[in-house]
């Protein structure tokens, strides 16, 4: 019987027609009953959507939308109705029925000319206030032209979204925002988003693009008056983020020279992910670049790039007095990074206790066998003044499981000297506030009650 009411096109109008004359609060829960009647409630429903007022229009598109996002295989029948209802809704509207296009087409549409077809309803929902959820379902669209004429309005979008950049909707729409901008604009546009007052790049793209270009080429030098520095790190902090920062390295490279020294010091930081497919001579001019935040990210990714390529250079920054202890402590950093053992050690000879204590741990977390490391580190800590044993404390921990406290304990019993009983004690403290958990209540309940009130009393 249902099957045959859910089929019934003159007890189904009744319906429909009755949402004209409810009050709004109640159509919601309505337009559940007709859509979840099957048959042709949802149907119908599209067909005379352009018929209500912009207002009920806008609460049916609403639930449609809502019920095709989780049941876009039930759609995938209507994706013609549901694309006429696009065209012929009221722009209010629009946003949502094309989301709910897309999410049907992604689904279970197999003609991308279907999706081509709706570029313009998608460039229409660029220029509304809808959200950016939606409009990343738009973008998807876009995504799929050739157009150069659709730039602007993504590149609005784009400005808009940085300021909602902590958002999933605001990273996510920027995020493939770009790759329609690399698709419509090439590398010139992706780099005049970085550093729009350039110089060459403007040169560039006025010889690139063709004469019927121009127009569209014009906007988007106006719209390059509006970017800022901020933008600009937002974008390079976007890229350095997604999982496909290779076909940006023109961004990257571009933000090398801006003259914001924030913007540079992103380009810097994203440069190690991109070290396979790039010139490590880019990131070593920075590091006579006048800003000390800028030379110190610059060393950090030089650590993305092999031994071979930078491991002479990372050394060479690490026993360099002239420079600042961060800038050496960074090379070093660098070097744990590209996992440069020898370099390490031959740093741990360094005449200067900081460098060598460093190079020391860092070495020690390299080692093939935990416990052997450990053993050697404990040996050179016991024996440091406190203002250097600290250095090597976040090495020990780190190295450190548990399971060592009773050998910790034990050390600090047979140390001879008070230097080393006191930084087997600072060390302890340390060890049961990092390793704190079921595992070490588990070795503490094992120590004779002696130990395992001193040491509570240390944690204490």
């Amino acid at each position: 019987m249902k099957k045959n009411v859910a089929k019934d096109l003159r007890h189904l109008n009744k319906k429909v027609k009755k949402l004209n004359r409810m009050p709004l609060r109640k159509i919601k829960e309505s337009v559940c009953d007709i859509i979840d009647m099957k048959g042709y409630g949802l149907a119908l429903l599209l067909h005379k959507l352009p018929d209500f007022s912009p207002r009920r229009q806008y609460k049916i598109a609403r639930k449609i939308e809502d019920f095709l996002y989780f049941h876009s295989m039930d759609g995938a029948k209507l994706l013609n109705r549901l694309g006429i209802a696009c065209r012929k809704c009221h722009k209010k509207s629009l946003p949502l029925l094309l989301s709910a296009y897309v999410d049907v087409w992604t689904k279970a549409g197999k003609n991308e000319a279907e999706l081509v077809s709706m570029q313009d309803k998608a460039y229409e929902v660029l220029k509304t206030k809808a959200d950016l959820t939606r409009k990343g379902k738009a973008i998807e669209i876009i995504g799929k032209s050739e157009d150069k004429k659709y730039l602007k309005a993504v590149i609005k979008n784009m400005i808009k979204a940085s300021r909602k950049v902590g958002d999933f909707s605001g990273y996510h729409f920027i995020e493939n925002s770009l790759l329609v901008v690399k698709k419509l604009g090439g590398e010139t546009v992706l780099r005049l988003l970085i550093n729009p007052n350039s110089d060459n790049i403007i040169k560039k793209m006025r010889i690139e693009w063709q004469e019927n270009d121009a127009a569209v080429m014009n906007e988007l030098l106006g719209i390059g008056r509006n970017f800022t520095d901020d933008f600009a790190q937002t974008l390079l902090k976007v890229i350095d983020l997604s999982d496909f920062n290779l076909p940006f390295a023109s961004m990257i490279q571009e933000g090398l020279d801006h003259p914001d020294k924030w913007v540079r010091q992103t380009a810097a930081a994203s440069m190690e992910k991109i070290s396979k497919s790039v010139n490590p001579e880019l990131l070593k001019k920075m590091l006579g670049d006048s800003s000390p935040e800028v030379r110190l990210m610059a060393i950090s990714s030089l650590g993305g790039f092999s031994q071979e390529q930078t491991g002479e250079l990372l050394e060479a920054l690490a026993r360099e007095s002239g420079d600042t202890a961060g800038m050496r402590l960074n090379a070093l950093y660098a070097l744990h990074a590209q996992k440069n053992l020898p370099a390490l050690k031959r740093l741990s000879d360094s005449s200067e206790a900081v460098i060598a204590l460093n190079a020391m741990g860092l070495s020690a977390l390299l080692g093939d066998s935990r416990s052997e490391s450990l053993k050697k580190l404990l040996g050179v800590y016991l024996g440091l003044k406190p203002d250097r044993a600290i250095e090597l404390q976040r090495y020990l921990l780190e190295l450190s499981e548990p399971e060592d406290l009773s050998s910790l304990i034990e050390l600090h019993k047979v140390s001879e000297s008070s230097l080393a009983k006191e930084n087997c004690v600072e060390l302890i403290k340390l060890f049961m506030a990092k390793k704190d958990g079921p595992r070490l209540e588990k070795v503490k309940s094992d120590l004779p009650e002696s130990e395992r009130k001193a040491v509570e009393l240390l944690a204490a």
